[in-house]
């Protein structure tokens, strides 16, 4: 299974471009390549989190490789074949 992370100039002018590439590309990309489907899958809890608009969304939380203290959460907003399409949502303590 792979990903594709949407807005990511967004997220590297909100945070920084260190942090999107040390902390949420290089933690996804280690997820997504020591699990397989399954785990992949399992690891996605449902309708956690909620829009304005009322819409809601899985949520996948991945351990953060530059920070033991930290978890990033990713709003998954669709599914095409093999592909997961995430949304990042932030980064949570834990």
């Amino acid at each position: 299974m792979r990903y594709a992370l949407r807005k990511q100039d967004k997220i590297a002018a909100a945070m920084n471009e260190d942090y999107l590439a040390n902390h949420i590309l290089k933690s996804l990309d280690s997820f997504f390549a020591n699990g397989d489907d399954d785990q992949i899958i399992g690891a996605i809890e449902l309708d956690v989190y909620q829009t304005i608009s009322g819409e809601s969304y899985a949520v996948l939380r991945v351990n953060d490789l530059a920070d033991d203290n930290a978890m990033l959460e990713f709003a998954v907003v669709g599914q095409q074949f093999d592909v997961l399409k995430l949304a990042f949502l932030g980064r949570m303590k834990g």
